[in-house]
C-alpha cells in the first residue's frame, strides 16, 4: 500500500497541523540554501527565531527530523526526499503568482471602446472600472457600420452597438434589447399615444440618421413592412443633430428607448410591433477574448446584461 506523503501528515483529529504553512516551507528551503539560520533570515526578512520557529513546526508536522543543526546545517535522508517536494511545492506556488501578477496587469492594461450607444455603454464602462480601477479605457463614437469595420481591423477592442443580426464570426454578448421608439415634441399630436404603428404616422416626414445606422435600418424595415412610405425630411450623422432638428419642428426622428434622455422636450412613442428583433450588443474579435482585459468586460456585460 502507498505511504502517506510525511507532508500532509494529519493531526489526531483527521486535520493537517499548521505547521504546514508556505512560510515554513520557504524557512525549510532557506535553511539548506544558505547552511545558516541567521543567513535565511536575511534572506525572508524575518528574525532568525522566527525561522527555528517555523523549521521546528515543520519537523513537528512531518513528524521527521528535517536537517541536522550541528556541527553543521545538514539534510537528514528524510529531509533529502522533502527538501526536493518543497522546492516543488515553491516553485509551483511562485509560477502561480507570477501568472497571476501577468493576468492582473493584462486587465489592468488600456482597453478600447466604441460605441453608437452611451447611454448603455456608459454604465457598463463605469462599472469595469469600479471592478479593474486601474484600467485605461478609451472610448470612442461611431455608427454601427464603422465600429464593425474598426473591430474587424482592431482598431478597437469592443465595439458596443445596436444589431439586427449579430455577425456569426465575432463573439457577441446581449447587453440590452430595447424597442424602437418616434422622437418627437412633446406638443405632438402623437404625444399622448401609448404605441404607433407606420400607418398612424402615413406623411409624416423623419429627420433620418446617416446610411450605415442601425436605428435607420430598422426604421426603414417597420415602414417597409406595413407598404408605409417613409417621407425623408432631412438627414444628419449624428443622434445629436436629428434631435435638435426634431426640436425645431424639422421631422420626427426615430430612436431605441432610452436614448432620448431627460431631455423635457420630447417623448418617446415605441411602435406597436417590429418586423425585426434587435438588441444592444457589445462586440468583438473571437481571438480577443483570449486577452484578459477583453475577456473580463464580456464577463462584465454578462453579469449585468440582458439574458434571452
Amino acid at each position: 500500500m502507498e505511504q502517506p506523503d510525511p507532508l500532509m501528515k494529519p493531526d489526531a483529529g483527521g486535520r493537517r497541523s499548521g505547521g504546514l504553512t508556505l512560510a515554513a516551507l520557504r524557512a525549510f528551503v532557506a535553511v539548506v540554501d544558505k547552511r545558516s539560520f541567521s543567513l535565511a533570515a536575511q534572506a525572508l526578512g524575518v528574525t532568525q527565531p522566527s525561522i527555528s520557529a517555523q523549521l521546528a513546526a515543520l519537523e513537528a508536522t512531518c513528524g521527521v527530523l528535517l536537517c541536522h543543526r550541528k556541527p553543521e546545517i545538514a539534510l537528514t535522508q528524510a529531509g533529502e526526499d522533502l527538501f526536493v517536494r518543497a522546492r516543488l511545492i515553491l516553485g509551483r506556488v511562485d509560477e502561480f503568482e507570477s501568472a497571476a501578477g501577468a493576468a492582473r496587469a493584462a486587465v489592468d492594461s488600456r482597453l478600447s471602446l466604441g460605441t453608437s450607444a452611451p447611454h448603455l455603454a456608459m454604465p457598463l464602462v463605469a462599472g469595469f472600472k469600479g471592478l479593474h480601477p486601474r484600467a485605461s479605457l478609451a472610448v470612442s463614437i461611431g455608427n454601427t457600420t464603422t465600429l464593425l469595420d474598426d473591430v474587424a481591423r482592431c482598431r478597437i477592442d469592443i465595439g458596443i452597438m445596436p444589431l439586427l443580426d449579430p455577425p456569426p464570426p465575432l463573439a457577441c454578448a446581449l447587453v440590452d434589447a430595447p424597442r424602437l421608439a418616434v422622437c418627437m415634441r412633446r406638443d405632438d399630436p402623437l404625444a399622448r399615444r401609448a404605441a404607433l404603428s407606420p400607418v398612424d404616422l402615413a406623411g409624416r416626414a423623419f429627420v433620418l440618421r446617416e446610411p450605415g445606422s442601425q436605428t435607420r435600418q430598422l426604421l426603414e424595415a417597420v415602414f417597409a413592412a406595413d407598404g408605409v412610405p417613409l417621407v425623408r425630411a432631412l438627414e444628419l450623422a449624428t443622434r445629436e443633430a436629428m434631435r435638435e432638428a426634431v426640436a425645431a419642428g424639422i421631422g420626427l426622428g426615430a430612436l431605441f428607448e432610452g436614448e432620448s434622455g431627460q431631455d423635457a422636450r420630447f417623448v418617446s412613442v415605441p411602435f406597436r410591433a417590429l418586423p425585426r428583433a434587435s438588441g444592444v450588443y457589445a462586440v468583438a474579435l473571437r481571438d480577443s477574448l483570449g486577452i484578459p482585459a477583453v475577456k473580463a468586460f464580456f464577463d462584465h456585460v454578462a453579469a449585468v446584461g440582458r439574458h434571452c
